[in-house]
């Protein structure tokens, strides 16, 4: 039946269309006048290139092609002929055809692989530095990588002091001597010109020109009006003294996040790619983690970071701002302190990339699993001690919420289910669920398990492989935390009241 269909479809010629079986293959007709000059030529390289040239301008392909072979008998390197051949020269080495080139260059990569180098461009470096290299960074003489924009940054700063300019944390800028009045009189910079807020807070509500708010701990950019962004500023420190305190370890520079103005920035800044994703869980949440963040003005930098909105005009959606940036500013945090340099700087090099393959890269090269990254997001943004309790209220008053909110959707599944993570975009409330269990967990690890040997050791033991900077270490590390989460599973449902 199938040879039947296939029969009905291909196109039949007729018989005065008809092509004689052996015209298919039988080698052009000999060109007479070609093969006495290429005779007369002999030995001479130089008069064949010339006969060669000559077949190229009269657009006798096969000519030239006839010439060139000719010429390789003689001189096997003659680049002019191999070019002329559409051959391929790599590694010293002559290749006829790019199946014959890609089969030599795997083998070649499984090769220096075996040895600890990657290729970068036309050299084999070590494949620690390939990520590195591929963003454009430069070694110091300790051998220590540095972003080459963050060193210039510095440079600029260390010229500004010397001048006498003074640091405006409030704008992240450095304010010149002759404009300190300006300063004083409450007015910004935008561009080159000095305005007052209200013209500053249209300015920065793009997100190519956002706030920037310097912060201890955290750098706020945002395009909410500025009184908006001080205060996610302030959010943002609330959650640091709790990371670290899960974590163990603390960022080499202060992490940056997002705040946008309402949603329809949002969905823009996430969906144009802006502040891009690469799994679209923009959607799950009022914040997202933008693991596909470039700046490519210059050299590629990375800005990756953890992205939320806080709608100030809208009293429904206002209230939820500060649980959004919190949970963004964690975000960064946890980025921060377990990078994705390899996978970063592989989409770097080649940014028209499959997004799908970049996130997948991304993710597992992750020494955290994925449900204590967001676990302790979600702890930020409402597990932890309300950061806004009046004296005298219960500080733990958004963690009574939470536990109430999760008893409401199902309480606590399997916890293997958790360990597992299975974010879905067809199922958002199950994934928002799945956010505050994380959450959960997380909660119990920091305030509800304190007297138990089991999960206080097996935290500690994590602690320690993640300061290591080993993956097998922290992938191992990690499995025992659970093991000991999962051995203490009534307890964790006790203290959420489940």
């Amino acid at each position: 039946m199938i040879a039947a269909l296939f029969l009905t479809f291909l196109p039949v010629s007729s018989p005065a269309e008809t092509v004689p079986a052996a015209s298919l293959t039988q080698a052009p007709a000999e060109d007479p006048a070609l093969e006495a000059k290429i005779t007369a030529a002999g030995k001479d390289v130089a008069k064949l290139l010339e006969l060669a040239a000559a077949c190229v301008a009269a657009g006798q392909e096969d000519g030239a092609k006839k010439v060139y072979k000719k010429i390789l008998t003689l001189d096997a390197n003659n680049e002019t002929a191999r070019k002329g051949l559409r051959h391929q020269q790599y590694d010293g080495k002559w290749f006829e055809s790019f199946a014959e080139l890609s089969k030599y260059k795997r083998e070649e990569a499984a090769r220096m692989k075996q040895k600890g180098l990657a290729r970068f461009k036309d050299q084999w470096v070590p494949e620690a530095d390939l990520p590195f290299l591929n963003l454009g960074w430069t070694k110091d003489d300790k051998g220590v990588w540095a972003n080459p924009a963050l060193l210039a940054r510095e440079k600029q700063i260390a010229e500004w002091k010397a001048a006498g300019y003074q640091f405006r944390p409030d704008d992240n800028s450095w304010i010149a001597p002759a404009d300190v009045p300006k300063w004083a009189a409450l007015q910004w910079k935008c561009g080159e010109e000095w305005v007052d807020l209200a013209q500053a807070n249209a300015f920065h509500s793009k997100v190519e020109q956002s706030w920037e708010l310097s912060g201890e701990r955290f750098e706020t950019w945002a395009t909410c009006d500025w009184d908006g962004a001080n205060l996610a500023r302030w959010h943002a420190e609330k959650t640091y003294p709790d990371l670290v305190r899960l974590f163990g370890i603390e960022p080499a520079r202060k992490p940056h996040f997002f705040v946008l103005r309402n949603l329809e920035q949002y969905n823009q800044a996430a969906s144009s790619g802006l502040l891009g994703e690469s799994e679209g869980f923009s959607s799950l949440h009022g914040a997202y983690f933008s693991d596909a963040f470039f700046d490519r003005a210059a050299a590629p930098q990375y800005l990756g970071c953890g992205v939320s909105y806080w709608d100030r005009q809208d009293p429904k959606l206002a209230v939820w701002g500060p649980y959004w940036v919190r949970w963004a500013a964690a975000q960064s945090f946890i980025d921060a302190i377990d990078p994705s340099w390899r996978a970063v700087g592989a989409r770097s090099a080649a940014p028209g990339g499959d997004l799908a393959a970049y996130a997948t890269d991304f993710w597992a090269e992750k020494k955290i699993p994925r449900w204590l990254r967001y676990g302790a997001a979600a702890y930020a943004e409402r597990f932890l001690k309300d950061p806004e309790a009046a004296e005298g209220a219960d500080p733990w008053a958004i963690r009574a919420f939470a536990f109430a909110e999760l008893k409401k959707a199902g309480g606590l599944r399997k916890l293997d289910e958790v360990f597992a993570f299975p974010l879905s975009l067809t199922d958002i409330p199950a994934s928002a669920r799945l956010y505050n269990e994380a959450g959960l967990l997380v909660s119990f690890l920091l305030d509800g398990a304190e007297g138990n040997r089991d999960v206080g050791r097996a935290l500690d033991e994590f602690r320690g492989a993640l300061k290591s900077g080993k993956k097998d270490e922290c992938a191992a590390a990690a499995v025992a935390l659970q093991k000991a989460l999962a051995k203490h599973e009534s307890e964790i449902k006790k203290f959420a009241g489940l």
